[in-house]
């Protein structure tokens, strides 16, 4: 049949394409799909994080991949699906539970999976399949058929061909690995979920072995299939009707469509949704199927010449025609195509030739319906024209089938590159690591959950410090806790400095999942707690304690006293069968020198009664309130009174001096337990909320320094809690080794080109508006826990932290009329409002 008559019949929907029979499937391997009549390779491209990304990073992109296209696919026949699945809770749950060994681990777990669960999350996945050969079909027969419906073929691939084509499939994908896309072959068991899942055949075993051949590969494409004019009816195995779907064609661009913009017609995929009779909004997952080719300039160049002439050729009809004048478009076409016509020339731009297909799907044909109309009206308020592939549904859903071919050829279109390209089909929101507890939802393009583990920088040889910065009360110090509790039960040392005394619900989250756990509050209760003799080596202590106490000796009477706090020091370390520092405080009050008695009364009373008391106060019966076993430890420091650091040590208040002996004797006990040679191997994880507190003082700056700098070799993580992105951004020693940040709302101008800095995003006014109004719902309510993440590899995107059910959220929160979250407070409102979207928080949500 000449090539003109074959146009012409497919034209009227008569082509030989759509006449054929389905195609039959023979194997899948690792990368590659085998049918009787062609073999395919198939890769999975993982999503590119570009929602944030600039418009000339987001070209630069768009360049690369079209670059890359005309040099390794070009003239190959191509199949583009992006399909939609589910974030399984369950998965997680399974996945995850043995890191979790410090308690009930399972339970946290399952907690969390059936949060993920709740969220009913839809999982992109973007699947290339690209043409390795045609393939031999002669000796397929009607005894053939039956024999594999029977699941008894003989039909294998041979050795050779296989071997063959695996190696092609490793070339392809070497190269699709190192483009823009970083694609990667797909396994055998994600192709077979991919067939199974385009027969509705639900949750299916799959073979292990690396290859799928004969009966099994007939279970994943067996199920009825009932094409109508306008829709398809697919029936499970109990032949009822597990769904409905109808294929959609894409007929119709605008000439000129924005990238970023419409022109994103296959991103844009997430964002279908329509508004139910109850007002609230509803999302569509929509498939696509796109049959393409980049074709070779020489075809590129064919294709254009004709169009010019035929251009012409109307254009010469209609000046002999009585209307003497060509139309309007016919000159246009023809202009257009003479510079495309150049380009193609002088530049190299080729062309490609595509076919997209949407497929839509519901429970019922109502459902189905709406789903049709949301489609229909998204695209339309870009500038594109999908209709409902009337009297073609059987075809178009063969073609979209792996394996099959392309049937309907009269519904394509030919684009540049980069239009077609521009479509986006691989951009999206990306952040968080690959492994580790999750933490929270995307709630950029593309949903999914996020996953972070808070101490797994040392084992990486990454750095090692987690920065939460923004304004008080949007979810900053709540994400420190639910850290803290992740590192704690997957076994490590995780410590929480409580400056401002309102984190205790965490010690109850802690203690409900049975991770070993306690509260140290700064109280003659936990009298003697932090003192140095308790945790430093004799010869250490009787170097720190001095300096210690003469932070807190009143000025009047520092002369001399250095040399007589030495001396007593000494003299209980050496004669003491369990020196303290109050030993040493009692010595000097006994002493038979009037100004070393002097000195011992004024320490005395300065460190019996509050805050000194837990660093030089007398020990109690507490046993070891300050752990180094793995666990959650809370050291509550409410009422500490700290100097500024331009302030005069000898114009410090009491208050302000026995603060300071107090911060330096838990930091001395952070850093000592950090380099502990032997618990060097264990995780540790340390946590400061308000932190800009504590970087205001030297002993505080220079310990956040070095813990930052040392961490990677102690194997300790840093999570800084802060409303001072300035000031960490203008600290080069933590800004080296922060590894991730989550950015909350800011307001000032310094505040915000110092988080805009940290996040690596450009210094402009859209960025200060992002970051201004990232804690901002649309109703102008607060939106708690959602914040900015930029992740080690310098990803950012936009994230929600959630907690993994409604009990803890009353336990963590901080709001001053919770009670500090304790368990049975009355927050029926905050359980009401627990498992709606992620944009249910408000007050009573993320503290």
């Amino acid at each position: 049949m000449n090539r003109t008559l074959t146009r012409g019949l497919a034209s009227l929907g008569l082509g030989k394409d759509r006449s054929e029979p389905p195609t039959r499937l023979i194997a899948a391997a690792p990368g590659l799909l085998v049918s009787e009549t062609k073999a395919e390779a198939w890769f999975l491209i993982p999503t590119a994080n570009t929602d944030l990304a600039t418009e000339t990073a987001r070209d630069a992109e768009l360049d690369n991949v079209v670059r890359f296209a005309m040099r390794y696919l070009v003239d190959r026949e191509c199949h583009l699906k992006v399909v939609w699945g589910r974030v399984s809770g369950m998965d997680y749950a399974a996945e995850v539970a043995s890191r979790f060994v410090n308690g009930d681990g399972e339970a946290w777990a399952e907690q969390r999976g059936a949060r993920i669960d709740a969220d009913d999350l839809p999982q992109r996945y973007v699947l290339l399949g690209v043409k390795l050969a045609d393939r031999n079909t002669r000796g397929a027969g009607k005894s053939g058929v039956l024999a594999e419906a029977l699941g008894t073929t003989t039909k294998q691939v041979p050795k050779e061909e296989m071997a063959h084509l695996s190696q092609q499939v490793r070339k392809i994908g070497q190269a699709l690995a190192k483009s823009p896309w970083q694609a990667r072959m797909a396994s055998v068991e994600e192709i077979s979920w991919m067939i199974s899942r385009e027969m509705h055949r639900g949750a299916v075993g799959i073979p292990r072995a690396g290859l799928i051949t004969g009966a099994p590969l007939g279970r994943l494409v067996a199920s009825k299939i009932v094409p109508y004019s306008d829709h398809i009816e697919i029936f499970d195995v109990s032949d009822q009707v597990s769904a409905y779907a109808c294929v959609l064609t894409m007929d119709e661009f605008d000439e000129v469509l924005e990238v970023p913009g419409p022109g994103e017609w296959l991103r844009t995929l997430s964002e279908v949704s329509y508004v139910t009779g109850e007002g609230t909004e509803r999302s569509v997952n929509v498939d696509a199927s796109v049959r393409f080719t980049v074709l070779r300039p020489k075809d590129a160049g064919k294709i254009v010449s004709e169009s010019k002439r035929s251009a012409k050729e109307q254009a010469r009809s209609a000046s002999r025609s009585s209307a003497g004048t060509p139309s309007d478009e016919v000159a246009e076409t023809e202009d257009v195509m003479s510079l495309l016509q150049r380009d193609i020339r002088r530049d190299g731009i080729t062309l490609v030739e595509d076919h997209p297909r949407l497929v839509v799907t519901g429970s019922s044909i109502e459902e189905l319906e709406i789903h049709i109309d949301a489609v229909i009206q998204h695209y339309a308020e870009r500038g594109i024209a999908v209709n409902i592939g009337a009297n073609e549904q059987r075809d178009l859903w063969l073609e979209s089938m792996p394996g099959d071919r392309l049937r309907v050829t009269d519904l394509g279109h030919v684009r540049e590159a980069s239009a077609f390209f521009g479509s986006s089909f691989w951009c999206g929101s990306r952040v968080g690591e690959d492994t580790g507890p999750a933490i929270g939802i995307l709630t950029g393009s593309t949903p999914g959950i996020v996953r972070y583990d808070v101490a797994a920088g040392a084992s990486m040889n990454d750095a090692t410090t987690t920065a939460l910065i923004g304004r008080s009360g949007r979810g900053k110090s709540t994400a420190l806790m639910l850290m803290g509790l992740d590192a704690a039960i997957s076994g490590a040392w995780s410590v929480i400095l409580d400056l401002k005394g309102d984190l205790a619900g965490v010690v109850d989250v802690a203690k409900d999942y049975g991770i070993p756990s306690a509260v140290t509050e700064i109280s003659p209760k936990y009298s003697g707690a932090a003192d140095m003799f308790r945790f430093l080596a004799t010869d250490q202590a009787v170097l720190q304690i001095p300096a210690q106490l003469m932070l807190i000796a009143p000025r009047e009477l520092r002369a001399g006293a250095e040399s007589l706090i030495v001396e007593a020091v000494r003299t209980e370390a050496a004669e003491s069968t369990r020196p303290t520092t109050n030993g040493v405080i009692q010595r000097l009050m006994s002493s038979d020198d009037t100004q070393a008695s002097r000195l011992g009364r004024a320490l005395w009373g300065l460190t019996q009664d509050g805050i000194g008391s837990i660093v030089a106060g007398p020990p109690t019966d507490v046993a070891d309130p300050l752990s180094t076993e793995p666990g959650l430890w809370l050291v509550q420091l409410p009422n500490l009174s700290l100097p500024t650091p331009t302030s005069d040590p000898d114009q410090w208040t009491p208050p302000e001096r026995v603060g300071m002996a107090t911060l330096r004797g838990l930091l001395t006990w952070l850093i000592n337990t950090s380099g502990n040679p032997l618990i060097r191997s264990q995780a540790k994880v340390i946590g400061i909320p308000e932190v800009h507190l504590l970087a205001k003082t030297n002993d505080g700056a220079s310990y956040l320094d070095r813990s930052a700098r040392m961490g990677r070799a102690f194997g300790t993580s840093l999570v800084l809690d802060t409303q001072d992105s300035e000031t960490i951004a203008n600290n080069p020693g933590l800004v080296e080794q922060l590894r991730t940040i989550f950015v909350f709302s800011l307001r000032s101008m310094d505040q915000l080109v110092g988080a805009a800095e940290l996040l690596g995003l450009p210094n402009h006014p859209s960025t200060y508006n992002m970051i201004r109004n990232i804690n901002t719902k649309p109703d102008r309510s607060i939106w708690h826990g959602h914040c900015l993440m930029r992740d080690r590899r310098d990803e950012v995107a936009s994230v929600q932290w959630e907690y993994p059910n409604a009990e803890i959220a009353r336990q963590l929160n901080t709001s001053p009329t919770s009670g500090q979250g304790r368990p049975g407070e009355p927050e029926d409102e905050l359980e009401d409002e627990y498992f709606d979207e992620y944009e249910y928080a408000d007050e009573e949500g993320v503290a």
